[in-house]
């Protein structure tokens, strides 16, 4: 069953639109809520006056942080965000009071009538203003969130003594997830009388342990199920609408839904980082690479939510797969007032392969080289040391991937190409860009997983573990693992998944599910099929633990035990009289290790490649004084199906990793990830210029193009 492409398990009720999402959830009598949030990006409350909301119509009950029975904070890796803000708002979308009400409508009306007073406070609206000695104080031990700095050798030396150095600095935007369904959900007192939440997120078993604290009550009172949802992109990593929706059960005694309306979904739920980023770059006059070096400056936002492990994967990432001499790697990420950031596909690897990716194409110009040619022989090989400090355990397959990759039309043709204007007055370009993605949670970071294979008394099989189901197809795969190892049809396979009654495989998250949880199927299946070929009778149940071998450690995080390869190539179309850029085909080449379900993973690469788009080219939320103000999708410019080339070729040259017994790699962000790089390098071949600010709109192409063609 492994290698097939068989149908997912879920296609045919969403194909019918039967399939109930978290959004689509109801129960009897239940009530309704909304949050009153800041709107404003920093201040003190001085008081709260809920006296009018709670006597009108529909109301149950008005909350502050006075109702709150247990700890008034949450956080992924520190809790330091409150529930219901007491003494200061720390960016617009804080919640500072919560309405319970018999309608949606009459909550909605009731938060208008609720007065808070502020007393405004200065602000901190960009990433540099954070460090400066004057600065207002934004997080709980100050501005500085998280800072790394790795690397090994004399850089200094090896870049003054280099023949050619290539120097960038660039920033980034913040990117909306935009998951078709907002953040949504139900609960209630089931009947062991535990507080129920039943609403899209990524790791039940996180969920449940920051709820309990909240309420105050062991974790054993609160029960979470992570329904198949539509789409997380790492966006459902932190607490959404799950704590408002426990304390409305728990007083009120009655059944509680909450569904973010979009404009609340994009204003202020987490976001992608910010990142301001400066890198040297430098080789020799044989195009042999020298040394590297990285300044890297996230935005967190006001919280820290997830902002450390996104700056310490960035900085592991930041130098490619490639060999430097020497190389300094230094990174912050600070708070501010701009609003939360957090996990999103590809974890900060798509802000800095921009840096290194644009440098590699300048230098092999500097060197009169062809620029496969120079990434060939600067590739990482195993053994090598990278420039974070690690050694590279395992190869380096981007070899295998060059050698089809050049057969291909786009590669094979870009020595050639000289762009200027068709006839249809588009300026015509091949790009790309070699990436490198580490999968799973990193060094003391990864947990592993657990799950449980039984057999029930009527024969049947069942999967029980905690995964939840994103969209992307892991469950399938799931099913596929076990049937190779049991020797029955995927479908055979019955699953109990995605909640904190089930076995304990961790989060959905960090292209890791089906490489850390896949391969503890494929034991469990092992065993369970060992103790049915011994002639076992009945009802079996078996139990397995996968979790992977670090051999060192860089810092908490890093460096990942594996990497998925890849090339990605694009052909852009610059219109001349409108500065748009249009992607008109793509061809990536990628080593997924063991592909459980080749659909499947190409799936995963185009989807990604559309989101990559939208961090290349349109995607950014406007702020003014710390509010969002392009909150609707029409505004906040995504790439549609008329933005996606309908040409996208997904090539899958496949070398199993070493890393774990299965073979597999993460592929879920690496399609994402060398997008703007690729298309960043075709935009310089067609007019000779680097931009310094992501995404690349035709306002800043513009006057770049009319001078190079004048």
């Amino acid at each position: 069953m492994i290698g097939q492409s068989i149908q997912k398990w879920d296609a045919l009720d969403k194909a019918r639109g039967a399939f109930l999402y978290p959004s689509d959830l109801h129960c009897d009598r239940c009530v309704h809520l909304k949050v009153l949030r800041a709107g404003r990006a920093h201040a003190r409350i001085l008081s709260i006056d809920t006296v009018a909301a709670q006597n009108a119509p529909g109301v149950l009950r008005v909350l502050t942080h006075a109702d709150i029975p247990g700890l008034n904070s949450f956080g992924l890796i520190t809790a330091d965000q409150p529930v219901l803000c007491h003494d200061r708002v720390r960016f617009s979308g804080d919640a500072v009071a919560l309405v319970v009400a018999e309608s949606e409508q009459e909550a909605r009306e009731a938060c208008r009538l609720i007065h808070v007073d502020y007393e405004d406070l200065p602000a901190i609206l960009e990433a540099r203003e954070a460090l400066a000695p004057d600065a207002p104080r934004i997080g709980q031990n100050g501005n500085l969130c998280h800072q790394v700095d790795l690397g090994f050798g004399d850089v200094e030396t090896a870049l003054a003594e280099s023949e050619h150095v290539v120097r960038l600095t660039y920033s980034t935007g913040r990117q909306e997830h935009a998951f078709l369904e907002p953040e949504a959900g139900i609960a209630y007192r089931d009947d062991r009388q535990r507080i129920a939440i039943i609403c899209g997120g990524q790791n039940p078993f996180a969920d449940q342990k920051q709820i309990a604290a909240i309420l105050g009550v062991p974790v054993e009172q609160i029960y979470v199920s992570h329904p198949p949802m539509g789409g997380a992109f790492g966006g459902k990593e932190d607490l959404n609408v799950q704590a408002h929706l426990a304390l409305a059960v728990q007083a009120t005694g009655r059944a509680a839904r909450y569904v973010y309306e979009r404009e609340e979904s994009i204003g202020y739920s987490v976001k992608r980082h910010r990142f301001e980023v400066d890198v040297e770059v430098g080789c020799d006059a044989t195009g042999k690479l020298t040394g590297f070096r990285a300044s890297l400056l996230a935005d967190t936002g006001a919280y820290m939510t997830l902002g450390p492990a996104v700056l310490v994967l960035a900085a592991e990432h930041a130098s490619g797969p490639y060999r430097f001499q020497a190389s300094r790697i230094q990174g912050q990420v600070v708070h501010t007032n701009t609003g939360n950031a957090s996990a999103f596909r590809g974890f900060g690897n798509p802000q800095v392969i921009l840096g290194i990716e644009q440098a590699m194409d300048a230098l092999a110009a500097k060197c009169g080289l062809d620029p496969v040619d120079f990434r060939v022989r600067n590739l990482l090989r195993g053994g090598d040391r990278a420039a974070a400090g690690h050694i590279v355990r395992n190869d380096v397959t981007l070899p295998r991937l060059i050698e089809a990759a050049r057969k291909g039309p786009l590669l094979s043709a870009l020595s050639e190409e000289r762009p200027q204007p068709d006839p249809d007055g588009k300026l015509r370009a091949t790009g790309f860009a070699f990436v490198w993605q580490g999968f799973g949670l990193g060094a003391g970071a990864e947990p592993g997983s657990s799950v449980t294979l039984r057999r029930d008394k009527n024969g049947h099989f069942w999967l029980d573990c905690s995964s939840a189901d994103l969209g992307e197809g892991n469950l399938s795969a799931f099913q596929q693992i076990a049937a190779s190892g049991l020797g029955c049809d995927p479908h055979d396979i019955r699953l109990d998944i995605g909640t904190t009654d089930n076995t304990n495989s961790w989060s959905t998250n960090a292209s890791r599910s089906v490489v850390v949880t896949g391969n503890a199927v494929a034991q469990a299946a092992k065993q369970l099929a060992a103790r049915i070929e011994a002639g076992e009778s009945g009802a079996l149940e078996e139990k397995a633990h996968f979790a992977p071998l670090f051999p060192e450690k860089l810092t908490l995080g890093a460096p990942h035990v594996g990497y998925s390869y890849g090339i990605q190539a694009v052909r852009i179309a610059l219109d001349t009289a409108t500065a748009n850029v249009t992607v008109e085909e793509v061809e990536t080449w990628l080593d997924a290790g063991t592909v459980i379900n080749p659909d499947g993973v190409t799936g995963q690469i185009e989807g990604g490649l559309a989101q990559g788009l939208g961090f290349a080219l349109s995607e950014d939320l406007v702020q003014r004084e710390g509010r969002v103000l392009n909150n609707r999708f029409s505004s906040y410019i995504l790439p549609t199906i008329r933005d996606v080339p309908t040409d996208v070729r997904v090539h899958l040259i496949n070398h199993p990793d070493a890393s774990n017994p299965l073979g597999a790699r993460g592929i879920a962000e690496v399609g994402l990830t060398p997008a703007a790089a690729a298309i960043a390098n075709a935009l310089a071949r067609c007019l000779g210029h680097r931009f310094e600010q992501f995404p690349i709109k035709p306002e800043a192409i513009l006057p770049v193009m009319e001078k190079a063609l004048s």
